[in-house]
């Protein structure tokens, strides 16, 4: 009886001195260093508007800084010899219009004749070739006008709505020539700002991207937030980065390229130092010490206090210490 309360009372003094270690236990962290990243903002996409066909420029609705307005275009050109195209078209449609009129007449006559034996088999075919090749030719000039009306259509140089010009090549009555620009456009309701990160920089970026990335823009005095849209899948050789944009859509007091742009980066620290708490240090002479669950212990070099929101933590390094590792804490 004496024996099973002995060893119920040892049981349970393990059982509580586990349940103490486990709680006097910690786990480093990896010491981080911030880095700050600058970029500056220009147009979420740009565009090159060329004219289609050689014309001389009429009319210009936009000029550097303005925004396209909705169905208006940005510039014109002249549609005069269209316009006489169109109605040279038209006419011609109308006379084979007559000549079709005529030779429809003219079969039905050698249809009748023919069964009247008063005429013959070939002259009932000449008319109706006839008539075919009016149709045809009318089909023709359907397809010929159509081909000038869209011709006219594209002589006014379209741009997308709610773009901003950036810079105009052509004043009213310039003369250009097919495939030449005439205009270039941004869209500045979104902003993108490029960056060039190391492998550690983009995997830093990664991760405050999962929690919610912010960027900081110097000029404005403002804090806000961003997102990833575009990673280069190619390899700088002579920078050795990966080159992104990131995002800026809503809270800009002012849409406009050149804005400075800092990414601030909590980026791992090169000599692999790490965060813990200073009541798991242990000082004997000139010589820390951690203390590791088995009793095993680590000589340290000690870097100084965290400047991280962590209170009462230190900057420790070691070759055989590594993020995630675990160490007993002991009592001020």
């Amino acid at each position: 009886m004496r024996l099973r309360v002995l060893l119920s009372l040892l049981f349970a003094v393990i059982s509580v001195s586990g349940l103490f270690a486990a709680e006097n236990l910690v786990q480093v962290k990896a010491a981080v260093q911030r880095e700050i990243q600058s970029g500056f903002t220009r147009a979420h996409s740009k565009l090159t508007l060329s004219a289609e066909q050689a014309g001389r420029i009429t009319s210009v609705n936009a000029d550097i800084g303005d925004r396209i307005e909705e169905g208006v275009p940005f510039a014109c050109l002249d549609d005069t010899y269209l316009d006489l195209e169109l109605r040279a078209n038209e006419a011609e449609r109308k006379a084979l219009k007559v000549d079709k009129a005529y030779f429809r007449k003219e079969v039905a006559r050698y249809s009748k004749l023919l069964k009247k034996n008063s005429s013959t088999q070939s002259q009932m075919d000449t008319a109706q070739r006839n008539l075919d090749k009016t149709q045809t030719q009318i089909e023709a000039l359907i397809i010929a006008a159509e081909i000038l009306k869209e011709r006219k259509e594209r002589l006014c140089i379209e741009a997308p709505a709610g773009w901003r010009v950036i810079a105009r090549h052509v004043e009213p009555g310039k003369w250009v020539s097919a495939g030449e620009p005439v205009v270039e456009i941004g869209d500045y309701s979104r902003l993108v700002a490029p960056f060039a990160l190391s492998v550690a920089e983009y995997q830093a970026l990664q991760t405050q991207a999962d929690v919610g990335l912010k960027v900081y823009l110097p000029e404005l005095k403002e804090e806000l937030p961003a997102r990833i849209i575009r990673i280069s899948p190619a390899f700088d050789e002579q920078s050795r980065k990966i080159h992104l944009e990131l995002e800026l859509s809503t809270g800009l007091p002012a849409y406009r390229g050149g804005l400075r742009v800092d990414l601030a980066l909590d980026i791992p620290m090169r000599s692999g130092a790490v965060l813990i708490p200073e009541r798991a240090l242990q000082q004997r002479y000139e010589q820390y010490w951690l203390k590791r669950p088995d009793g095993n212990e680590i000589a340290v070099v000690y870097l100084g206090r965290s400047n991280g929101p962590q209170k009462g933590w230190v900057r420790v390094v070691s070759p055989e210490i590594k993020p995630g590792d675990r160490f007993q804490v002991f009592d001020e």
